[in-house]
């Protein structure tokens, strides 16, 4: 148990951080911090996760071995990198993160961000300890399953475990191949890792996306960031109002692809989005990186579902417009449409093949 816990926490924990300082340095340095140097980390692994995966699922439906060979040792030496360079940047007395700026407590924010801590613990609580079985874990759970005990992709049907061909709808969204992967890699049982441990990670990813959009909405009022996330527990503890809400997906389903897109992807582009408004247009360093994170956030929008396809498109087509009009430089539409690229090609496969 002691061994599958350390091999969960390197995975989930230390590669995304490692990969994340590699970003981390060439990142504006408003953008600088523990946070976003895990999220950058954590969407770049499955990005890769992705561009590795769905070619091995077309050309071997056995391929399963591979994946995992290929990417430990891709994640292996960008995680490693990351912390060399990290270690050398102390060694040389350089600053991997923005220097943090005087933060003035006092007894009302205490007790708010005490409220904030309360409410997310609780909600990671019990959704481990009332974890519910939901009609889709018979395709999407015992699809990882059967790929961690056989090492097949997609070519047995989870519902009678019979042979079967290739189903294209879920071929390119490879998170339950992922969550196979951290199964097979931990030795945890691919049930157990998605309804008891994946959410407590899941959902603290994206509080943390939560509170990065807090720290931009709420700039020049700081002390409204506790009000803003406790707010945001609210919604998600009352959001229960039907099946299909976020909020539901995030406490109930959050191990699946579906979820992830609602409550990780779609979030985590309005964060880039976000920085992206806030540095396009001055003549700062590390503005190309922010263009290259939105163009991992489609890779990774592909790997959940497929209707991320056209809702990630449609939105950051939208916010395209936005910034083009607000700026009035026509380069911001044409780099905006070229992040796009990712979700044009899966569309394009999804129709041909």
């Amino acid at each position: 148990m002691v061994i599958k816990g350390f091999v969960l926490l390197l995975l989930m924990v230390v590669a995304p951080i490692g990969t994340g300082l590699l970003i981390n340095n060439v990142m504006p340095e408003k953008q600088r911090g523990i946070g976003n140097t895990y999220l950058c980390g954590f969407l770049c692994l499955l990005a890769l996760f992705q561009v590795i995966a769905v070619p091995i699922v077309f050309l071997d439906e056995w391929g399963f071995s591979l994946i995992v060979m290929l990417y430990t040792c891709l994640l292996t030496i960008l995680s490693g990198g990351g912390i060399i360079d990290a270690l050398h940047c102390f060694r040389m007395e350089r600053t991997i993160w923005k220097k943090k700026g005087s933060y003035n407590w006092n007894k009302t924010l205490i007790i708010q961000w005490s409220m904030v801590g309360i409410l997310i613990l609780f909600q990671l609580v019990m959704a481990v300890v009332t974890a519910s079985f939901d009609g889709d874990d018979a395709y999407y759970v015992v699809n990882s399953l059967i790929t961690q005990e056989t090492d097949t992709l997609y070519r047995i049907l989870p519902y009678t475990g019979l042979s079967t061909s290739l189903d294209m709808r879920h071929a390119m969204a490879v998170f339950p191949i992922w969550i196979a992967y951290i199964a097979k890699m931990t030795g945890i049982h691919a049930t157990i890792l998605s309804h008891t441990v994946l959410p407590l990670f899941l959902m603290s990813i994206t509080y943390g996306i939560y509170y990065q959009i807090g720290k931009k909405l709420c700039m020049e009022k700081k002390e409204m960031l506790p009000v803003y996330m406790i707010l945001v527990c609210g919604l998600h503890l009352f959001g229960n109002t039907s099946i299909y809400t976020n909020a539901t997906f995030l406490m109930m389903r959050n191990w699946q692809g579906k979820s992830m897109l609602a409550n990780v992807v779609i979030p985590a582009v309005f964060l880039v989005l976000l920085w992206i408004f806030e540095e396009e247009g001055e003549k700062k360093k590390g503005k190309k990186i922010l263009w290259f994170l939105l163009f991992i956030l489609n890779i990774v929008a592909a790997m959940m579902s497929t209707a991320s396809v056209f809702l990630n498109s449609l939105l950051i087509g939208v916010m395209a417009l936005v910034l083009t009009l607000q700026k009035k430089e026509i380069k911001i539409l044409i780099k905006l449409i070229m992040c796009c690229i990712p979700c044009v090609i899966y569309a394009a496969l999804y129709v041909v093949m």
